[in-house]
């Protein structure tokens, strides 16, 4: 398990190359959100490390069968004091006013949420290997959809 977090951390901390991709969809009002689960990918500009989950882990989401409909992903650019969007609880932040409360402090963070706002589980940090990392969210996806309709964990 350590070897895990060590590769994690090393990811997170590597110099990153353009990325060039282009990011998911913009929380633009969570709000009133309908899905039972939300993924948000926290992000930076040029982050490498986002590209490589948003491809393997992140953009095929909408596409499966057993998803679409019931998780909603979204990107947040936590270094940004500009944009303004509304969270989960009728505020609105910016991605650098929402990374503080939430203790998002490394580049690519991802959260799940259920449609409430609570949040599934520990947060996904940097980038691993496709089917650990797929493996993880699918859990906190779950996770979320129980918070979602009341079922005890």
């Amino acid at each position: 398990m350590k070897a895990f977090w060590l590769f994690v951390l090393l990811l997170c901390f590597s110099p990153a190359h353009s990325a060039g991709g282009q990011a998911l969809a913009f929380p633009v009002n969570l709000q009133n959100q309908k899905s039972p689960a939300v993924v948000v990918l926290f992000s930076v500009p040029d982050c490498a490390y986002c590209e490589k989950v948003r491809q393997q882990s992140l953009r095929h989401i909408h596409k499966d069968p057993a998803y679409k409909g019931r998780v909603g992903v979204f990107e947040i650019d936590f270094s940004d004091d500009r944009k303004q969007f509304t969270w989960f609880d009728g505020r609105r932040y910016t991605g650098k006013s929402l990374a503080v409360p939430l203790g998002v402090k490394f580049s690519p963070t991802v959260m799940v949420f259920g449609k409430t706002g609570a949040v599934a589980g520990k947060p996904l940090l940097g980038a691993s290997l496709p089917e650990f990392y797929g493996a993880y969210l699918d859990e906190l996806i779950q996770q979320a959809w129980k918070t979602s309709l009341g079922i005890a964990q």
